[in-house]
């Protein structure tokens, strides 16, 4: 950095001095020097974004200040505000002339001076519009306690001349509260006692009365004085704030009670136990909209099974049309709520209270409609979980189960049934000449002959059976408790029963038909569940090799022969 010379005086010889740029980057003020067209030549680091804005031309206000700086022998200070991102800025801009028509800047950000200045300002100002219109009137009672001043304009729509000479306690509402009469009798000083205070209409008034004794010269008493501040709108919205809040504190407790469990069932059981305990109900009760006929049906339920019989009694005042039912059941009170998701009732809520409780209050109502409409999104959740489990366990075209529904279902079933020493049934069932009929009547006749054969297996089928789509044209049942004989006679009646499929034939020498392969579980036999489903699928296949349309009965396991098949669908075993 050059050397500059210090600016003369008549008393003074110029006196040349260095600006060490080491010092000045390692300032921590803002320090810059720029040169007569407001350039910035160098920006130390707490000045370097100013340095930008200058350069990019964001404050043209610099550019003159420069020139004034440059015109003046002491240089100039000026305040600037500028239009910064965050929103204004005020700097206090210190700009020095020096040699070569170069200036020294040093910026000064008193934003923040500035704000609290203007804040104090405001605050002060504040102050005296809020006392200005207080709404808190000044009294003095003397040594009998009777009002000797009230302020001009009176208090709680008494006027003043009505109150002066009155005991306060004929105005009081509660006058058993010593608070209440005390503070206006006051030795001591008091604050912000609440008193409740008749007011000239009959109605109650909450005053806040802060008071200070009043002592003559000897030191004896001779009254008090004070303000009285009328907090009744305060007290009613405090009154509000913590019944709000006391609602939300309880309906956090029920919702986190619902979010913190995964199963969709289980939430509303959740939701039944949580919403009983929080509004202290004997019973609560949610019903689920049936979508099959309509019809409500309970999903949970909470406390004694004999108030089902009230919550029906409730659901029936709301298939009458209203959304909510309060009223006495019985020996209880009940308070029923139709369940929505999307403006469409897919639910209703039914809270049982003893006899002797009193009618919901809003607070109360509040909850238990906020109840009712997380009850009707977990509904509709609950749907959802059942169609995705639905889908994934059914085939898509039949309905069936699928094969991983199938064979998760087969393997509980196949262990009770070793628990409990019972026989059991299963088969294979597989179409004949299938692909004829795709290759010759396409692919739309081939899924009207896998539904034709659907609906002969659930015809052919108990309740209790398991009839599931492999994949393809292939088929496989399970049926529980069934014994070699009584296998082989649903297998006749499916053989039978499968000349329905006939009229799909591609071929009138191949007509589509059914193989069907058995492999039966005897009570006692301990054979692993894959070794049982092997024996029915080879034998499936066994039946086809040897003609097809017929059905075959696998060798008892562990045994070494082959199954044996009849042409004729009979087994020969």
């Amino acid at each position: 950095m050059k050397s500059f010379l210090s600016n003369p005086t008549p008393e003074t010889t110029p006196v040349r001095f260095e600006l060490d740029p080491a010092v000045m980057a390692q300032a921590e003020a803002p320090v810059m020097v720029m040169d007569s067209r407001g350039t910035p030549l160098f920006a130390n680091k707490n000045a370097t974004g100013f340095a930008e804005g200058i350069r990019e031309g964001l404050f043209p206000e610099i550019i003159e200040l420069v020139g004034r700086a440059l015109r003046t022998p002491g240089g100039v200070v000026e305040m600037m505000t500028f239009e910064v991102q965050r929103g204004t800025a005020t700097l206090e801009l210190t700009v020095l002339p020096m040699q070569d028509d170069l200036v020294l800047m040093l910026p000064r950000d008193v934003s923040m001076d500035r704000n609290l200045r203007d804040a104090l300002i405001d605050s002060r100002q504040r102050y005296r519009d809020i006392v200005e219109v207080s709404s808190a009137f000044a009294w003095e009672t003397d040594e009998t306690g009777k009002f000797i001043f009230v302020s001009p304009r009176g208090a709680v729509d008494y006027r003043a001349e009505t109150l002066v000479g009155c005991d306060p306690s004929e105005f009081l509402l509660d006058t058993a509260d010593r608070d209440s009469d005390v503070v206006f009798r006051s030795q001591k000083a008091v604050r912000d006692v609440p008193i409740w205070f008749r007011r000239a209409n009959g109605s109650a008034a909450c005053l806040s009365v802060s008071s200070t004794p009043i002592f003559s010269r000897d030191g004896r008493w001779v009254g008090a004085r004070g303000l009285a501040q009328d907090i009744t709108e305060q007290r009613h919205r405090e009154v509000e704030i913590a019944t709000a809040r006391n609602r939300d504190r309880l309906m956090t407790y029920i919702v986190r009670t619902m979010r913190d469990e995964i199963d969709p069932r289980a939430v509303l059981q959740n939701a039944a136990d949580a919403s009983a305990r929080a509004l202290v109900c004997t019973g609560c009760t949610i019903y689920q909209l049936d979508p099959t006929d309509h019809e409500l049906k309970i999903i949970a339920h909470h406390g004694e099974d004999t108030l089902r019989q009230i919550a029906d009694q409730a659901i029936i005042s709301l298939k009458d049309g209203t959304d909510s039912f309060d009223g006495p059941l019985g020996d209880f009170r009940v308070m029923a709520l139709q369940c929505h998701y999307h403006q469409h009732i897919n639910g209703a809520v039914i809270f049982i209270f003893d006899g002797e409780h009193p009618a919901a209050n809003a607070g109360e109502r509040a909850i238990m409609t906020e109840v009712a409409d997380q009850v009707g999104i977990a509904i509709e959740q609950a749907a959802n979980h059942d169609r995705i489990v639905t889908l994934s366990r059914t085939d898509g075209m039949t309905g069936l189960l699928n094969r991983r529904a199938f064979f998760d279902e087969l393997t509980r079933h196949y262990a009770r049934l070793r628990r409990e020493d019972r026989p059991a049934a299963l088969m294979y069932v597989d179409m004949d000449n299938f692909k004829l009929v795709n290759d010759v009547h396409g692919h739309q006749r081939g899924d009207e002959a896998i539904l034709a054969l659907t609906r002969l297996l659930n015809d052919n089928t108990r309740p209790t059976d398991l009839v599931a789509r492999l994949g393809g044209d292939e088929f496989v049942l399970w049926l529980d408790g069934a014994d070699e004989e009584t296998a082989v006679k649903r297998a006749r009646l499916l053989i039978a029963a499968s000349d329905i499929l006939k009229p799909f034939s591609g071929s009138t020498d191949k007509p589509l038909g059914i193989s069907v392969g058995i492999a039966v579980h005897q009570s006692g036999e301990d054979e692993s569940l894959d070794a049982l489903v092997q024996r029915a699928d080879s034998t499936m296949y066994q039946v086809k090799k040897s003609g097809k349309g017929s059905f075959g009965v696998a060798a008892p396991a562990g045994s070494d022969h082959p199954a044996e098949i009849d042409d004729q669908g009979v087994s020969t075993r």
